[in-house]
């Protein structure tokens, strides 16, 4: 069975002129990957997205975020002027629309997936959305792609567990936020699981201690990464928390909100990670997805800003989900401080599971 790749050229409408979430993030992955004859493999399956619906955005976001975007766009249009909504985040006169199709990029992916027509699938899709929440835009992101994702599966496919896996070097406030007390619809249930660079860093939010209220307690878990973080603390964390964790919860659909700012090159982030390190990673979680969700895996993209080394940290990933693990872009290993895997060994894995105990039998 094959790999789905979402990507449409609708994607590149939403330019923002020179901002370090531009199109060419997506044009230079599409390069890459014609480049490497991976778009003519029959492996890979191209799919095309549709606009996600007035009412599936709702699922997460009130509406008078919607029609604030809405108003936000049309005087774009109007004055040719691109709008800040805050210092970051930037709309075109297009972001709007574009914005549908990011969502709905996601959606398509997850009908492919749950008709058998794909294995799993990376939806190469913007603008991103995990700094979003039900009622802000923020961090470049407009609609929470993988959080509607999430809520589509439990309200329109039946899907009663979902695992999300957010590997940016910024922490996934947005959906944390949304899911922070469950399920908007209580349909599901959600068990979100962050690494992120911590400590003076946007957005400020994800400490370990950080676990949800109500019906999602226990289900928000986050893994804050000092500065200089290298690959070498993810097996920590997946071996530790999340294999635990996914073995006593049995998700039936894995998401991952996967951004590519972690690379030691990025010039938004001070993470030391390779551009083979998302791939390892990922690897580690097909293992859950193999157990308990069918194969079932969509990730969506967030952030990268070395376009370079986030076109080849994707096409690593692409491989994986093709079965290919042995046919990896490799640059040269790099490694935490012993501080570092001291820190997170001894002190924020104890910490994370005497908190997370009253909440998991595994701990």
């Amino acid at each position: 069975m094959t790999t789905g790749i979402v990507y449409d050229p609708v994607y590149l409408d939403h330019n923002i002129g020179d901002h370090p979430e531009s199109h060419h993030r997506l044009i230079k992955i599409m390069d890459f990957l014609k480049e490497k004859n991976l778009l003519e493999d029959p492996s890979f399956k191209m799919i095309e997205p549709r606009k996600a619906t007035l009412d599936q955005i709702k699922y997460v976001h009130k509406e008078l975020l919607i029609k604030e975007i809405q108003e936000i766009c049309d005087l774009s249009a109007k004055t040719q002027r691109l709008q800040y909504i805050d210092l970051d985040t930037i709309a075109g006169p297009k972001t709007y629309e574009t914005s549908l199709y990011s969502v709905g990029g996601n959606l398509q992916a997850t009908d492919e997936i749950l008709n058998g027509n794909i294995k799993n699938a990376f939806a190469l899709v913007r603008p991103p959305g995990h700094h979003s929440n039900s009622y802000k835009f923020a961090g470049f992101c407009i609609f929470n792609n993988i959080a509607v994702t999430a809520e589509y599966l439990f309200r329109e496919k039946g899907i009663k567990k979902v695992v999300i896996i957010d590997w940016d070097c910024h922490h996934g406030n947005g959906t944390q936020d949304i899911f922070y007390q469950g399920s908007k619809s209580e349909l599901g249930e959600i068990v979100m699981f962050n690494s992120h660079q911590y400590g003076y860093f946007y957005p400020g939010s994800g400490n370990y201690d950080e676990i949800g209220t109500g019906k999602g307690a226990g289900k928000i878990i986050n893994y804050p990464m000092p500065a200089g973080t290298a690959d070498d603390a993810i097996p920590i964390y997946f071996d530790e928390i999340i294999a635990p964790i996914c073995d006593e919860f049995k998700p039936e659909f894995v998401l991952i909100s996967a951004g590519f700012d972690t690379h030691w090159t990025d010039e938004l982030a001070d993470l030391n990670w390779t551009y083979q390190s998302p791939a390892k990673y990922l690897i580690k979680i097909k293992t859950i997805a193999q157990k308990y969700a069918n194969n079932r895996i969509l990730i969506t993209l967030e952030g990268g800003y070395q376009l370079d080394k986030q076109a080849r940290a994707v096409y690593n990933c692409l491989k994986v989900l093709n079965e290919e693990e042995d046919n990896l872009l490799q640059e040269e290993l790099r490694t935490s401080r012993p501080k570092l895997l001291d820190y997170f060994n001894n002190r924020l894995i104890p910490a994370l599971k005497d908190k997370l105990s009253s909440y998991w039998n595994c701990f």
